[in-house]
C-alpha cells in the first residue's frame, strides 16, 4: 500500500508533508525511501516528540493540550492546521500522537497503541483513530500502512 500511495503521490504531483508526535519521524522515513528520490513527494517533516515542540514551534494553545492532553484527536487536528502553516507548499499535511509504547496518557478508554491521525488535504481536515497491537515496531509499520491507504483513498476521492 504505501508503494501504491507513493506512486499516486508522484503521478499527480503532489507533496505531502509530516507532523510527528508517537511516530518520532518514522512515517517521514518511510515515504522518502519507498521512491527513488523521495524528494518528488516528501517535502518534510517535524517531531514534535515533547509537548514543548508542540506549543513553541506549532503554537498549539496549552490549555488545548492540558485539556485534552499531547496524545488526542484534538491535540492531532491542531497540529495538521498548524502544519499548513510551516510547509506551505504541501498539498497533504499528516499529523499524527498516540501511544506507541507505555507511558503518555495512556487510560483505559486510551490504551497503549492508540494513535491518532489527521490528514489534512484539499483544505479539508480527515481524522482517524486506530488501535495497533503489538511492538513499538510493528505498531509503526501498520500505522504507515493505514496512513497510506488513507491518503490513496483520498487522493482517489474514494
Amino acid at each position: 500500500m504505501l508503494k501504491q500511495c507513493c506512486d499516486l503521490l508522484e503521478t499527480r504531483q503532489l507533496k505531502i508533508a509530516f507532523i510527528e508526535s508517537a511516530s518520532s519521524g518514522y512515517l517521514s522515513s518511510q515515504f522518502s525511501i519507498c521512491k527513488n528520490s523521495g524528494a518528488e513527494i516528501l517535502l518534510g517533516g517535524l517531531v514534535s516528540y515533547d509537548p514543548s515542540i508542540k506549543i513553541d514551534i506549532l503554537h498549539i494553545d496549552a490549555e488545548l493540550i492540558e485539556k485534552y492532553t499531547a496524545e488526542s484527536a484534538e491535540v492531532t487536528e491542531a497540529m495538521a492546521r498548524q502544519g499548513k502553516n510551516l510547509f506551505t507548499q504541501a498539498d497533504i499535511i499528516v499529523a499524527c500522537t498516540g501511544l506507541l509504547k507505555p507511558g503518555g496518557s495512556a487510560t483505559q478508554s486510551k490504551p497503549e497503541g492508540t494513535f491518532f491521525t489527521s490528514i489534512l488535504y484539499l483544505n479539508k481536515i480527515h481524522n482517524f483513530q486506530y488501535f495497533i497491537e503489538g511492538t513499538p515496531l510493528k505498531r509503526l509499520e501498520v500505522l504507515t500502512q493505514y496512513i497510506a491507504d488513507e491518503v490513496t483513498q483520498l487522493i482517489q476521492g474514494i
